[in-house]
């Protein structure tokens, strides 16, 4: 059963999206890059609105996760009981402050998402490299929108190849990046274990304005597709 992850910026889109199924309501602040923070504020007050639903949240835009703030943060929505925290991989080249952050906050319950992007020259010897860190899960998202969706940018080679390095790694792994409406049974046949979702809730002219209709068709479809493929692997 591949899961669905949709991206809110505040407490009023939260709350538009309780009416929904999505299995993941993921909380970061849209317009600060590619993982902004949305504020120890916004987050509690959902947090502690939606405490029934799985959450996750984006920690910043950080060159690497080993600082004061990020170790902050991670404690502060462990102590609400955010099932998700997302740190981006932005630099290869700081994979030891990503071991050290981790092995920091290895005795906290927060389950730890380390974020590739497609748009950053993304290749197998980084994905083999991130799989090698003690992340419990892994995604492939988009720094830049205007360069096109995760589809757009890598090929399906790259993106097979992630979801089974993870898999073998013992990691949970996710696709997302500018996914279309159009593009969910494509995305969804490489079968990672969950898609995550802004653009495509949003109405054809902003990231800003959730539509009704968008999540609704969005729902709609992941459910006929893993009917499906349940079927046919029975």
């Amino acid at each position: 059963m591949i899961k669905s992850l949709a991206s809110v910026k505040n407490f009023n889109e939260a709350l538009y999206l309780a009416n929904y199924d999505f299995d993941i309501i993921d909380i970061k602040n849209i317009d600060d890059g590619a993982l902004g923070y949305a504020g120890n504020k916004e987050i509690e007050r959902i947090a502690n609105t939606f405490n029934d639903k799985s959450l996750s949240v984006t920690a910043g835009n950080d060159s690497h996760p080993n600082r004061d703030i990020i170790h902050e943060r991670a404690e502060f929505l462990n102590s609400l009981q955010i099932g998700y925290i997302k740190i981006g991989i932005f630099d290869m080249g700081h994979l030891e402050m990503h071991s050290i952050f981790l092995q920091n906050i290895s005795r906290l319950d927060i389950k730890t998402v380390g974020v590739l992007f497609a748009d950053n020259n993304l290749s197998k010897q980084d994905i083999k490299k991130a799989c090698e860190l003690n992340y419990d899960g892994l995604m492939i998202d988009t720094v830049d929108k205007s360069n096109g969706s995760t589809l757009d940018v890598l090929d399906n080679d790259l993106i097979y190849y992630f979801v089974s390095e993870c898999h073998m790694s013992n990691k949970f792994c996710g696709l997302s990046g500018s996914i279309k409406y159009q593009d969910i049974e494509n995305v969804m046949s490489f079968k990672s274990d969950f898609i995550g979702f802004r653009g495509a809730l949003c109405s054809p002219q902003t990231r800003d304005d959730i539509k009704s209709k968008q999540c609704q068709n969005i729902l709609n479809i992941i459910k006929d597709i893993n009917q499906k493929m349940h079927q046919e692997a029975v």
